[in-house]
């Protein structure tokens, strides 16, 4: 289940593009730590949140400060999400048309 807030803000034009900029550079984020760990899942190889989430943070911690983190963990709860789809596939639990996916990149 999805849940979405939905709030209108007022604001002036500067505070508007900053806004902007700030959505965009989190999308920016969350793709980039998605596909880090996207190659490792394609490689075959475990799925290091701890490295990933270290890598983008180092690029993005100048603007979005500890935002990142809370990106980077976002997007690791998804992942697990998807890895306990799979186990439960497996397990025989899902139906047989679902075929679980990995979580999308966000677009701007």
């Amino acid at each position: 289940m999805k849940r979405t807030n939905v709030v209108k803000l007022i604001v002036d034009k500067q505070t508007h593009e900053r806004l902007k900029e700030l959505a965009i550079t989190t999308a920016k984020c969350w793709n980039e730590v998605n596909w880090l760990r996207m190659q490792q899942f394609k490689e075959g190889e475990r799925v290091d949140f701890a490295k990933t989430e270290k890598e983008v943070y180092e690029k993005y911690k100048h603007v979005l400060k500890v935002n990142v983190q809370q990106v980077a963990r976002k997007n690791a709860e998804d992942w697990r999400s998807f890895f306990s789809l799979i186990e439960e596939k497996n397990e025989g639990k899902l139906p047989k048309w679902f075929k679980p996916r990995p979580p999308r990149v966000l677009e701007r």
